[in-house]
């Protein structure tokens, strides 16, 4: 467990969805005992389906609450965890995931929507208590991010929703998750992808005028890649070996850092 925890001393919501009751009344009981040893003050909710978390959610926006962090089942019927949790990154909601699944292969899709951690059914109480301490630790601690330089405004970008630069010209349009139209920075491709290599190991150059965000590819050719939402990048002749290389060990330390923790 995280030693010397320093617990927020506001209230934290906390929800849980999944299609199992016998499920959610064990993480129930388990979350319940985990804030009663922490000290830690919490709202509880539980939603049987995704639809019903989006209504909850929906409500909660409506009188200004949020919910911080998510317990989310992966196999629902109708829209399963995954879906759901891509439609909550999409709509630029920064929540806590942690999710629950009965099939371990499925845990690895948790990695592009910066899920905290998963949790492998029969969830375990010391497992279960890590990743809540964990997603504890992440609320309110700043996202790595980037400023961009527009026409009369700077805006700020998190790291985690660029999906890809485009060169135009003398300036990059920076392809985001969530939003229609790119941000057109008035800097070069060069320059942006300098201020991102500073901070992150998660962008790759595929070609002089195409940089990808690592956690937005879906597939790698060796002519091409396509990237989240179906938008399919030329890559550049002798790079296919290279992206393959920096996307397996973003995958790798990905998944690294998630062992060590658990």
């Amino acid at each position: 467990m995280i030693q010397n925890k320093q617990w927020r001393q506001i209230m934290l919501h906390i929800s849980i969805c999944d299609d199992e009751p016998s499920q959610l009344a064990l993480l129930e009981a388990l979350v319940s005992e985990w804030a009663k040893e922490n000290g830690q003050e919490i709202t509880l909710e539980l939603c049987r389906n995704a639809e019903q978390f989006l209504f909850l959610l929906e409500e909660r926006k409506e009188r200004r609450q949020s919910v911080d962090v998510l317990l989310l089942d992966i196999e629902m019927p109708g829209m399963d965890g995954v879906e759901l949790a891509r439609r909550l990154r999409e709509e630029g909601d920064g929540l806590q995931l942690l999710f629950v699944t009965g099939i371990a292969e499925r845990a690895v899709e948790g990695y592009d929507v910066d899920a905290v951690s998963y949790l492998i059914k029969p969830v375990k109480r010391e497992r279960l208590f890590f990743c809540l301490d964990r997603a504890v630790a992440r609320i309110g601690r700043e996202e790595p991010f980037i400023l961009l330089e527009t026409a009369g405004a700077t805006e700020r970008v998190r790291l985690r929703d660029i999906c890809f630069l485009e060169s135009a010209s003398h300036d990059t349009l920076v392809h985001c998750v969530g939003r229609g139209e790119a941000v057109r920075c008035l800097k070069g491709i060069a320059w942006v992808e300098r201020q991102l290599a500073q901070q992150s190991a998660a962008f790759y150059q595929i070609h002089r005028t195409c940089v990808v965000g690592l956690a937005h590819v879906e597939r790698i050719t060796r002519k091409e890649v396509t990237m989240e939402g179906g938008v399919r990048l030329p890559i550049a002749r002798g790079k296919w070996e290279g992206l393959n290389r920096a996307y397996l060990a973003w995958y790798r330390v990905g998944r690294a850092q998630d062992e060590e923790e658990g």
